[in-house]
Parts: structure tokens; sequence; C-alpha cells
């Protein structure tokens, strides 16, 4: 159930030859594993500018920011993550678990099909664990809308099942495809996934910082129930994500990056999130009908993301028209040499055109995360060197403008502020204003 790729233009297939020849030749760094929303990210404007640079903190409304998709386009492969991981727990040592997890979605864009994906690694050093989970089963169904955020973790109706019973491998788990008829996947609407699983005590569980509701006492039978969602938490297990297809003209938007690209904050009771609908590609997706891949990763840094790294080929054959790249937060902040950080953005760079050669990409500034004396200095210097535009990016978006504060440029402004690092649902929606809005060609 794949689409045949679009044929690309001469310029396009010109820089898919320098990127391939140029991804031989950069030498890339492997990443070491580093802690849950370790990020760095910079609010100020970029210093020494060009002087168009102000028109790019206006993303959307700037001029030559228009990206045309053909109507009637073949069918689209598209993957809805569910947060990836970062981390790993054994949540229960001295006894076996039976646990549920229910995580909330909404899609930009009706699925033809789908299919849920489940892997227990860690996205970030992409170290699997060879712990013997089950999947009980895997359902699926519409959210009972209510409270302040809309979010109840409780089914409107009785769920339908996707899965039944499987064995979590090291390469993962994938369910069969699931058609309209089984059930259908509709844009704007609120949707639940729920999962089952045992495992033995001591089991290492890949972990992420993302929304969901969880049962840990004899939870696997309370997967499909309609009124037992468990505890919400900021936590969830596994790397989780629905691949689904779907037709038409809307575009597809791929986001690399660290957690600025992802929900939530160390402040999640003064700024709670709807899970992945909060950031700020799906909330991309969601305005303007489309569909978003996020490669977001808490803690990451650039080199997370070098050419030879596994993830670039776990979400299937992409074909993204928008590539958005905004990795260096975290190397700034973790004192890496600005030479380095310029080096490995440029290997990510390099590996995007190469795998996405008809994509328009961007790239995003830092703003600011309370830093000081060298690592600010970093932070200053990096938005610079990026407003030139290295690497054949096609256009520089200023989130540092759009985020500091305009009286003290070294701090997040205070209206989008979640903890110094991170911003709220405000932030996220003010970023998703600087990508280009999506224009259909009629004409084809």
């Amino acid at each position: 159930m794949t689409r045949p790729p679009r044929q690309p233009s001469a310029e396009r297939r010109s820089r898919r030859l320098l990127a391939a020849a140029a991804v031989c030749a950069v030498v890339t760094i492997v990443a070491a594993s580093v802690s849950v929303w370790a990020l760095t990210t910079d609010a100020g404007h970029a210093a020494s500018a060009p002087a168009d640079q102000e028109s790019a903190a206006s993303g959307a409304d700037a001029p030559g920011l228009v990206i045309a998709r053909h109507a009637g386009a073949p069918r689209t492969t598209a993957d809805l993550s569910f947060g990836h991981t970062t981390d790993r727990a054994v949540p229960s040592p001295t006894a076996p678990m039976d646990a549920s997890m229910r995580l909330p979605f909404e899609l930009g864009v009706p699925a033809d099909a789908f299919r849920v994906h489940i892997r227990n690694w860690q996205f970030n050093s992409e170290e699997t664990f060879a712990t013997p989970v089950t999947i009980t089963g895997i359902y699926l169904g519409e959210q009972l809308v209510g409270g302040e955020s809309g979010q109840s973790g409780e089914f409107a109706s009785t769920p339908v099942g996707v899965a039944g019973t499987a064995n979590l491998s090291t390469d993962g788990f994938v369910s069969d495809w699931i058609e309209p008829g089984q059930f259908a996947l509709d844009a704007h609407t609120s949707y639940l996934l729920s999962l089952g699983w045992t495992a033995p005590a001591g089991a290492v569980l890949a972990t992420n910082p993302g929304l969901s509701w969880l049962a840990t006492d004899a939870g696997s039978s309370l997967a499909n129930a309609d009124d037992a969602p468990g505890t919400q938490s900021y936590l969830s297990y596994f790397d989780v994500w629905i691949e689904y297809e779907y037709s038409g003209d809307a575009p597809l938007m791929v986001s690399i990056g660290h957690s600025l690209n992802a929900p939530g904050s160390y402040e999640t009771a003064a700024f709670p999130t709807r899970g992945e609908q909060t950031a700020w590609p799906q909330q991309w997706a969601l305005s303007n009908d489309a569909a978003a891949v996020s490669f977001a990763s808490p803690g990451a840094e650039t080199t997370v993301f070098a050419p030879g790294a596994t993830k670039w080929n776990e979400f299937g054959e992409l074909d993204p028209d928008i590539v958005t790249i905004w990795t260096a937060s975290n190397d700034i902040a973790h004192g890496r040499p600005l030479a380095d950080i310029e080096r490995d953005w440029g290997a990510v760079v390099t590996q995007v055109h190469a795998l996405w050669p008809d994509a328009t990409v961007y790239a995003l500034t830092e703003p600011p995360r309370n830093l000081s004396g060298a690592a600010e200095q970093t932070r200053l210097d990096w938005n610079s060197w990026l407003s030139l535009g290295p690497y054949g990016v096609d256009r520089v978006l200023d989130a540092d403008y759009t985020l500091r504060d305009p009286l003290q440029p070294s701090v997040l402004r205070p209206d989008v502020n979640a903890d110094g690092i991170h911003f709220s649902a405000r932030g996220h929606s003010l970023v998703a204003g600087l990508i280009p809005a999506p224009r259909v060609d009629a004409a084809g």
C-alpha cells in the first residue's frame, strides 16, 4: 500500500546527486544518551542577521514561502508518533507487570488505512531492550470529550480491537493494516489508542514524557473498558506510532530535532498538554488539514540524527513536502564547540537533501533558555551563522525572535515561558505560524 514516488525536477535531481556525494564525505559522531527534556533553546534574534531576517519571523506571511502541492496527488504515507522514547525504567522490579496505557491523538486528514507500531527501544541511542513483553490487545475508539482540556481518557463507546495477543520482539510489533470498513480514522476527531501488556518482574521498558492514562494493577484487562482509563500521567511506555495513508492534496511535513518540537515541559501542572496535539508540528497539521511526522526527541543533540542512524528508516518511505530542522539547543547547553555543532548539523541537512530532494527545507534559530557566559555567546553565534542559510536550506525561520523576551533577549517572553527552556501551548502555536501555510496548485 505504498504510492509511487514523485518525479524530481532537474534542480532537485542535481541536488540529490550532490547530497548523496556529500553524505559519504561527512564524518559524524555517535550520540550518547542524554536526560529527558535536556534541551537548549535560544530566544534572541540572530546576531548579525541579514536584512530580510525580520521577515522570517512572520513565517507564513513572508514572501516566497508558499508550498504548492498538485491536486490529485497519489496516496501519501505518514506517521503519527506519540512521543519518542528518551529513557528506560523498571516499573515492576519484584512482580510481573500487568498494565494498560491510553494515548490521545487527532489527525489533520482522514486515513485511508492505518497500522500500529510498537518498539521497546531508546530512540536517541537506538538501544533495544530484550525484555519479553506480551501485547495482550490493542484497541482504538473515539475519546469522550470533557473537562477543561477536552481530554478524559475514556472511550465514548466500546472501542474496536485492532490487534490481539502478540509478542513484542526487539524489532518491534506491527499490526495488520486496518481499513475504513474495520475502523475509520476521520480528520479532526479526538481518539484514544489503548494497549494492554504483560511483562516479567524486572522488565526494562523504554519511557517517554508523553501524556497517557496508565493502569498498572491488572491493567491489561482494562485496555478496552469504557470507563476505566487509569491515572493520567506524563509518562508513557514504548515508542508507539500509527502509520497511515491518505489520499488527496494535503501536504506532509517532517520535523526533526529536540524537545522544542515536542509538547511538554518541566512544569506540566501549570502547563498541561493535550498530548502530541499541543506540539507545534501537530498544531500546524491540524490548522492546515495536513499531516506531520515527528522525529522530535527530548534531550537529543544534533548527533542523534547522524546519517547512519537507524531512525531515518524507521517510519517507512516518506515523501515530505516540507522538512524542518531544529536540533542545536542541547548541543549549545552542553558546551559543544560551535564548529562541531555546525559540522554535525550540516550532516543532518545533507542527509535530508539525500533522502527527500523534493522537500522544501526550513531551519529554525534557537530561542533562549536562561544561558549565560560562553553558552549564551555560542547560542548567539549559532543563530548568526544559521541566518546565512548554510548547506542549502531553503529558508531560516527565526524562532528566537518570535519567542524571546524583547526586553531580556536571553530569556523566553513571559506569555509563553513554561520553565525557562520549554514554552507553553501558545508558544507552540506561534512556532506553527512560522511554517508557510500550504496552497494547492489545482492546475496540476
